[in-house]
C-alpha cells in the first residue's frame, strides 16, 4: 500500500471516530483506533516521520481506554505489543534512548498476558521485540547486562520462531543474537563471543540468500566480515583479514545488486583500513 493511499486509509478513520464514538460505540472506536495506530506507525516508519510515529502512539494508548485489561486481556496486551513497535521505531528516528525505555515496558506488559503455552506466537514476538529494543537502548548505554537481556529475549522467541515455521522472524532474532554478541565482545573486551556470532549470522544464510533477499544476504555478508575483522584483531592473524576483506567485498556486490548505496562508502571504507592493517603484518 503506498504513502498516499495510507494517508487517505488515516482521514477516513478519523472521519469514521466523529461517528463511532467512545460513548456510543465503544469497541467501534477501539478498533478504528487500534487500525489508526497502525496505520500511522507504517507511515513514520516510511518516512521517518516522528510526528505520525507519536500519533500512533496515541491512538494505541487511546484504545486501551476501551481495550481494559479484565474485561479484554487480549486487546488490552495487543495494545501493549503495537505500542511497543510504535514506540521502538520512535527510538530510532528521535535518537532518544527514553523511547525505548518506554517500548521495554510495553513489550513486558504484553507479556503479562501473551504466554509461551496460550499465546505462543504473540509470546514469541513480543519476546523478539524486547529483544531488540534492548538491543538498541545498549547502543546509548554501553551496558552489558543490556546486551545479555536482549540475547536472553531473542533465544526465547526462537523456541518458538523456528526456521520452519517463520523463517523471516527466525533469521532476524538470529541476526539480532550475531548483532547482540558481537557488541557484547566489544564492550568487554573479548573474543569469546566471536564463534556464535558467526553462526547466528551464518545461519541466516539460510533464509536470506543472495537470490531471494540481496540486501539482507549483503547486511549478513558485512556482519561475517565484521567477526573476522574482530578476530584477526585478537590473534586471527592474515587469514582473519583476509577473510574480512573477501566478506566486505560480498556486502559490496549485494549492495550494489540491491540498488542500496548507502551503506557502500562504508563497506568500502572497512575494506581500506582492513587492507592497511594488513600490510603491517
Amino acid at each position: 500500500m503506498g504513502t498516499g493511499t495510507l494517508e487517505e486509509a488515516a482521514a477516513a478513520y478519523d472521519d469514521a471516530l466523529t461517528v463511532f464514538t467512545r460513548q456510543r460505540f465503544p469497541m467501534d472506536w477501539a478498533s478504528a483506533q487500534n487500525n489508526l495506530g497502525s496505520i500511522y506507525q507504517t507511515l513514520g516508519q516510511r518516512t521517518r516521520d516522528a510526528a505520525r510515529l507519536e500519533q500512533s502512539a496515541a491512538a494505541f494508548q487511546a484504545a486501551r481506554q476501551v481495550y481494559v485489561r479484565r474485561k479484554f486481556p487480549l486487546d488490552w496486551a495487543m495494545s501493549y505489543y503495537n505500542l511497543g513497535n510504535t514506540l521502538q521505531l520512535l527510538g530510532g528516528v528521535t535518537d532518544k534512548p527514553e523511547h525505548y525505555s518506554e517500548a521495554i515496558a510495553a513489550y513486558r506488559d504484553a507479556l503479562r498476558e501473551y504466554k509461551r503455552d496460550t499465546n505462543p506466537r504473540q509470546w514469541a514476538l513480543s519476546q523478539a521485540g524486547l529483544g531488540s529494543t534492548l538491543h538498541w537502548l545498549s547502543m546509548s548505554n554501553a551496558d552489558a547486562g543490556t546486551l545479555r537481556d536482549s540475547i536472553a529475549a531473542r533465544r526465547s522467541a526462537l523456541e518458538v520462531l523456528t526456521l520452519e515455521a517463520a523463517p523471516v522472524d527466525w533469521a532476524n532474532a538470529q541476526n539480532g543474537i550475531g548483532m547482540s554478541l558481537l557488541n557484547l565482545g566489544n564492550i568487554e573486551r573479548t573474543g569469546k563471543y566471536l564463534d556464535k556470532a558467526e553462526a547466528a549470522f551464518t545461519a541466516t544464510l539460510k533464509v536470506f540468500t543472495r537470490q531471494s533477499q540481496p540486501l539482507q544476504w549483503a547486511f549478513e555478508q558485512n556482519n561475517l566480515g565484521d567477526v573476522s575483522w574482530n578476530r584477526a584483531s585478537h590473534g586471527g592473524g592474515k587469514p582473519e583479514y583476509l577473510k574480512a576483506i573477501a566478506f566486505f567485498e560480498n556486502a559490496k556486490q549485494g549492495f550494489t545488486e540491491a540498488g542500496y548505496t548507502i551503506p557502500i562508502p562504508l563497506t568500502e571504507q572497512k575494506i581500506d583500513l582492513v587492507k592497511q592493517q594488513l600490510a603491517k603484518m
